[in-house]
């Protein structure tokens, strides 16, 4: 794995979304300046971290890593699944709330 090629990954998926490094930061519950560290290759990435992104962008490890091309899609996403339960719109500041939560539920059960 290069290195290069997983700092590329990250920044073409964050950037595919229109994030600045602060929100994908927000998410992973680093700063801009830790972002700004990792994108420009002077911080690793560590493997928490690496899961998390990958989740973030419904994406493998191996794809961010470089072991694999293509990305992959979960067969029906988040937003759709949210929608399918609170009915035809949910709002991103919803979405946030939801997607957060979710995050500590995960956090919750690696403490178990």
């Amino acid at each position: 794995m290069s290195d290069d090629s997983l700092l590329t990954r990250i920044v073409n998926l964050r950037e595919s979304q229109n994030w600045s490094q602060i929100k994908l930061g927000k998410k992973l519950n680093l700063d801009k300046s830790t972002m700004n560290k990792i994108e420009n290759g002077t911080r690793r990435v560590s493997t928490d971290e690496l899961e998390k992104i990958a989740d973030i962008f419904n994406v493998s490890t191996d794809y961010l890593l470089g072991r694999e091309n293509k990305e992959y899609e979960l067969p029906e996403s988040k937003g759709q699944i949210v929608a399918n339960h609170m009915g035809d719109s949910v709002s991103e500041d919803e979405m946030e709330d939801i997607l957060d939560y979710i995050e500590f539920v995960k956090q919750k059960r690696k403490k178990k």
